[in-house]
């Protein structure tokens, strides 16, 4: 897209693929496009950002912040640098999403301070690694960053030293979803295996197929729990670091029956009714799937920060079972009855069974997807970042 020389906002991210961290930026370029000009810098080709950004109408660049050879780095200082030259007279805010482009942007001010003098530098943080306790970070956060962003409290409990309260501020990841159509009854992957049914008790897992995921915890609670419905478990994601040829076998035995086309694996015992259905691949119409889904399941063992799945469960009315992992109690805070202990399948259990019986009361399981939905709109839409607006604005 064609630049031109009135941004006021520049985004520099540096991460290699579209991680909750890269979603959570776009969801603030859309919230803050609506008030002034943004520009989006990503590397192309290491990155899907480019595409992204077209879709959503933002403007980007392509500068090299991803593989940070010594010929990149001159290259993405000299960009940055003719960016905030050709913008001197409106740019106001540099984003920062990585610790590359984090680094990057503190040289710069090091040696260019002139031109941060009207410029802010805003270090947005949703990674779940630890900071260490060093002088280097200390002044990079303290004294060169002119404004924090912690996707969760967390967060900022992993940092090894005491963050300036007066430029920090605690933000969850928020978005706009679309409502799920409460007409849709049923919903199909592929004609030759059953419907998943919205008259069923329907549980949902979406995430990468990763151990720190859970979905081992989630497939042995599933089995074990006495449901008293017909059940069926989904399990949606692309492949990391699980094999699900090898997960699919396993579980058969148990199961004891099952079938497998491609990325789509069915594993069903009909003794107590229930069905698994494990896709290893991207839906497009995943509000359709969202529409008979009874309840949400993250069963994760570590790692979740930004819980952008967790936030579509809440603005879909989908009630969620949740374990102890991250910032997931933050985010589900008005929910505690339906959280567990990370790795603890009895636990899981349990809730998978209370949650068969609050289906079974209509009454009851109406109340608890309007409440959901309520939280998810009133709590996590864009509209909620103009608490950051307001605090990037302020001295």
């Amino acid at each position: 897209m064609q630049q031109d020389s009135s941004y006021c906002h520049l985004f520099l991210n540096s991460n290699p693929w579209f991680s909750a961290v890269s979603d959570y930026s776009l969801q603030l370029c859309l919230f803050l496009q609506k008030k002034e000009k943004i520009l989006y810098c990503a590397e192309v080709g290491s990155t899907h950002m480019d595409k992204k950004c077209a879709e959503l109408n933002i403007p980007f660049t392509h500068i090299p912040i991803h593989n940070q050879s010594g010929y990149n780095f001159f290259i993405s200082f000299f960009s940055i640098i003719s960016i905030l030259i050709k913008n001197r007279n409106t740019l106001k805010f540099i984003w920062v999403f990585e610790g590359r482009e984090h680094t990057l942007c503190c040289i710069l001010k090091i040696i260019l301070p002139f031109i941060f003098r009207n410029i802010k530098i805003v270090r947005v943080r949703g990674q779940a690694q630890r900071v260490s306790n060093n002088i280097f970070s200390k002044f990079v956060y303290n004294k060169l960053t002119d404004k924090i962003i912690l996707a969760a409290k967390c967060v900022k409990n992993r940092f090894g030293f005491e963050l300036n309260n007066k430029k920090t501020i605690i933000q969850h990841y928020c978005k706009d979803t679309l409502f799920s159509n409460d007409e849709i009854k049923k919903y199909s992957f592929n004609e030759n295996f059953p419907v998943i049914s919205k008259n069923k008790l329907v549980f949902l897992l979406i995430g990468r197929f990763d151990e720190v995921k859970g979905h081992k915890n989630i497939l042995n609670s599933f089995l074990n729990a006495d449901l008293k419905i017909d059940s069926q478990l989904i399990l949606l994601g692309y492949k990391a670091n699980l094999n699900i040829n090898k997960i699919y076998s396993h579980y058969l035995e148990k199961f004891g029956q099952g079938k497998f086309i491609e990325n789509l694996y069915f594993l069903e015992n009909r003794e107590c009714n229930k069905q698994v259905f494990i896709v290893e691949n991207k839906i497009n119409d995943l509000s359709h799937l969202l529409a008979v889904t009874s309840f949400g399941v993250i069963p994760s063992l570590e790692s979740e920060v930004i819980c952008r799945v967790g936030v579509e469960f809440l603005q879909s009315s989908v009630p969620t079972i949740y374990s102890s992992a991250g910032a997931l109690g933050e985010v589900f805070r008005d929910f505690p009855e339906f959280n567990f202990k990370a790795g603890n399948e009895v636990e899981l259990t349990k809730l998978l069974e209370k949650s068969a019986s609050i289906f079974l009361n209509t009454t009851n399981y109406l109340n608890l997807k309007k409440k959901t939905y309520d939280v998810g709109s009133n709590k996590y839409s864009l509209k909620e970042f103009s608490t950051i607006y307001e605090f990037i604005n302020s001295q």
